[in-house]
């Protein structure tokens, strides 16, 4: 007799439909990453865990509100904080990434990250449940401790000074990576073409270069503070192989001129979804979500300007090819925070720190939320804060137990790709 509905069948079935408009070869790299480590199932997973949480009672403990309703990253989890540079280049960790971002409760991005920590954890040659359990006290301690001190004078103030575990790799990321030094790994000829013979790149028609030129020029008024012409088009390619869960999206990398070859910019054009969350979002949600936001390069370049500490001055949107695409520079100093060499108290700490800045970023997304603009941060103190110890047990129940859950997903998962 065949069992219907079992875990194994919803996943797979799952995993079938969402990637179903993936071409062969982007799908096999896909799979192929996911296979690797229930972590990275995860970072490939996130429509997964929007269907098994989008819904979850518990959500309503300390939550389920209208105050609770802010600006979400949509896919948080530890890779998804790095080094970054601002206007002036000055280099900062905080995160990155809002092709997902939707406006939910706050939990879901806490819960995200937690479930996160712990699968990263677990990869580690000291991981014991007990430490996990702590990380994620600690990572929720620090986030509302941050929520609550954003409501001062300056919401959202930045981290002057980098906290001991990412001192190092900040100074080591400002040492070895410069704008040159990004150019003449993407470009040749002076920084004048994209490198053709790059792995990661390919090579784009010349009616496809004029389209997408066209393109870039009605982008220019979609820029926070647009300049009076776009700069000179030098080359443009298509960027491949990049992300898990967004992999086999289009994306396309455009050369501009900057006053010297050596200041050249590249520019990030990525083609933006729909996010994971809003397919399980109640009727009236979606209709609401779907007559806000009509254009996905919009909403991504919204959620960036709303949550981000240094929005991209290049941050945009534009239409091309038939699909929405947003617009940012890359970044010379973009680097992931490797976790590989943290020991156990560096590693509570790195969590303490996730905490905070998803804890200040979180208060400054509800600014443009809600009309009473401090309405989530007072939430916060009032209501959660002083039941901050049974948040804490829901969190760290949430965090544990879906850990293992995405655990036994990744066996089933990897059991297919062998059969």
């Amino acid at each position: 007799m065949k069992v219907l509905h079992t875990r194994e069948q919803h996943l797979l079935n799952e995993l079938d439909r969402f990637n179903s408009t993936l071409p062969d070869d982007a799908r096999a790299l896909k799979y192929e990453k996911m296979s690797a480590s229930p972590f990275i199932f995860f970072r490939g997973t996130n429509h997964l865990f929007w269907q098994d949480m989008a819904h979850d009672w518990r959500i309503s403990l300390f939550g389920g509100r209208a105050e609770s309703q802010i600006w979400l990253q949509g896919d948080a989890h530890v890779y998804n904080f790095g080094a970054l540079h601002d206007h002036q280049d000055r280099i900062y960790y905080g995160m990155d990434d809002f092709d997902d971002a939707i406006v939910a409760d706050y939990q879901y991005d806490l819960w995200r990250l937690a479930i996160s920590m712990v699968l990263d954890l677990s990869e580690k040659p000291y991981f014991t449940e007990a430490l996990a359990d702590d990380a994620v006290k600690q990572l929720g301690k620090a986030y509302l401790k941050a929520v609550v001190s954003a409501a001062g004078e300056n919401p959202a103030a930045r981290i002057e000074f980098a906290p001991k575990p990412i001192q190092k790799f900040l100074e080591k990321v400002h040492e070895k990576n410069s704008r040159k030094r990004m150019l003449k790994k993407w470009t040749s000829e002076n920084f004048s073409r994209f490198d053709q013979e790059h792995e990661k790149l390919e090579s784009v028609s010349e009616q496809m270069c004029v389209e997408l030129t066209e393109a870039l020029q009605r982008y220019q008024a979609t820029r926070q503070q647009p300049e009076d012409q776009l700069p000179e088009v030098l080359d443009i390619a298509m960027r491949t192989g990049a992300g898990t869960g967004s992999l086999g999206s289009q994306r396309y990398y455009v050369l501009l001129a900057g006053d010297c070859p050596e200041e050249n910019v590249i520019l990030d054009i990525k083609q933006q979804q729909e996010p994971a969350s809003v397919e399980v979002m109640q009727k009236p949600e979606q209709h609401w979500y779907r007559e806000t936001f009509t254009h996905e390069g919009r909403r991504h370049a919204q959620a960036f300007q709303a949550i981000a500490e240094h929005p991209d001055s290049w941050l945009g949107w534009l239409e091309f090819n038939g699909h929405p695409f947003s617009v940012r520079e890359r970044s010379p100093f973009k680097k992931d925070f490797p976790t590989d060499a943290l020991n156990e108290a560096e590693y509570l700490h790195m969590a303490s720190i996730w905490g905070e800045i998803l804890g200040r970023e979180h208060a400054r997304g509800s600014q443009q939320v809600q009309q009473s603009g401090n309405g989530f941060i007072r939430f916060i103190r009032q209501k959660v804060t002083p039941e901050r110890k049974a948040f804490l047990r829901v969190l760290r129940a949430v965090a544990l137990n879906y850990a293992r859950r995405v655990d036994e997903d990744w066996t089933l998962f990897r059991n297919s790709l062998n059969n």
